[in-house]
């Protein structure tokens, strides 16, 4: 029997007008916003976009080159404004032009905004708009421009986007099996990797409306987003351990927020050194075994460090003799060294004094579990 030929999308209608500035609104659904609805309010979208999005470069751009007609704004009707329009594509744009017209609205980098207009030799009053009758409609556009085109979202508001379409008309009402599928079709890509991104999403947003344990660096999110999923979604036991049952779950509801907040503080709160308990993106292996094995859990919890604590993860003896050969190659190093000194302090001399003490414990203790046996 023929299989079926995919259903081709519905012809969504579209069509280009010039339309004035004051009628444009942001869109408090753009994948760039935080989740915190900045969209929804001017001066706070206006503030993380002068913040974010390197605003004061695209005014002077259009300032001194115009508005490029080529590259129309794309908006649909507001359903709580009437006559105006959501930007769903173009608020940085929209943003540049505002100002240019009135620089009294940015609520920060005042200076440079001012200056900026002041020298812009194009004011738009007017920019080129493709205007499309709903918002499922141009889910799909966005799709070709910022999935699989050449104006690539990072991975953060890739999986904004996919939660998105997952909520429009077309796929809300889909098993999770089958809308998985269908997010993964429309971004070329494996069920499974839709899975990744929303379950990543899952724990960034559950951390975002924790202010994010308060730990410093973490408002921009493009940094370090992808450490955070690929703890999460790459190795099961620190998914289990922050609640989710496995690295495809997005239910943001199982989440723990104590293990959330302790993994956040693991992977991003820096001592005096700059340096965070778990170093490096590679380490995260290392804190993936850490995490599956409660001895070696309880260790990292009480403070030890990462190393030592993934010591424990190949059982007890392998630990007990990996710290053995770590000990006589740090002494022997020590021993080499301590010709070459021009003096020795009261200090080391304690330390070593209390080095034999910790050997001769370990060596009484070793030699009646021989006896023992």
């Amino acid at each position: 029997m023929k299989a079926k030929p995919r259903t081709k999308s519905k012809k969504t209608a579209q069509n280009l007008k010039m339309l004035p500035v004051g009628k444009l609104l942001f869109d408090p659904h753009n994948p760039r916003f935080p989740k915190t609805g900045t969209g929804d309010n001017d001066p706070n979208a206006i503030r993380w976009m002068l913040d974010n999005a390197n605003i004061i470069e695209l005014m002077n751009s259009i300032g001194e080159q115009g508005f490029f007609v080529g590259e129309p704004l794309v908006v649909i009707p507001s359903k709580t404004t009437a006559g105006k329009f959501e930007v769903v594509e173009g608020n940085r744009r929209l943003t540049a032009v505002r100002l240019l017209n009135d620089p009294a609205l940015a609520p920060t980098k005042k200076k440079s905004v001012e200056e900026a207009s002041a020298a812009a030799a194009h004011k738009p009053k007017n920019l080129p708009c493709l205007i499309f009758k709903k918002q499922d409609e141009v889910l799909h556009y966005l799709a070709f421009r910022h999935v699989t085109g050449v104006q690539a979202w990072n991975p953060l508001q890739k999986a904004r986007y996919l939660r998105r379409l997952a909520m429009s008309d077309e796929c809300k009402n889909l098993e999770k099996a089958d809308l998985r599928r269908r997010l993964a079709r429309e971004i070329g890509t494996r069920p499974d990797y839709v899975g990744k991104l929303l379950a990543g999403l899952a724990v960034y947003e559950s951390l975002e409306e924790q202010s994010f344990f308060e730990i410093p660096g973490l408002e921009d999110a493009e940094g370090w987003y992808s450490v955070l999923t690929t703890a999460i979604t790459s190795y099961s036991s620190i998914a289990g351990f922050v609640g989710l049952s496995g690295v495809t779950d997005d239910d943001s509801s199982k989440i723990k927020q104590t293990n959330l907040k302790k993994l956040a503080n693991w992977l991003f709160r820096k001592n005096s050194e700059g340096v965070a308990r778990v170093r490096e993106s590679r380490d995260i292996q290392k804190l993936g075994r850490v995490i599956s094995n409660p001895d070696a859990l309880k260790k990292f919890e009480d403070g030890s460090t990462l190393e030592d604590a993934d010591l424990l993860t190949e059982g007890p003896m392998e630990a007990f003799r990996e710290s053995l050969r770590q000990a006589k190659s740090r002494l022997e190093l020590a021993r080499d060294l301590v010709h070459k000194l021009g003096k020795v302090e009261q200090y080391d001399l304690s330390e070593i004094h209390e080095i034999r003490n910790l050997t001769a414990t370990l060596e009484a203790s070793a030699k009646a579990m021989t006896e023992e046996k």
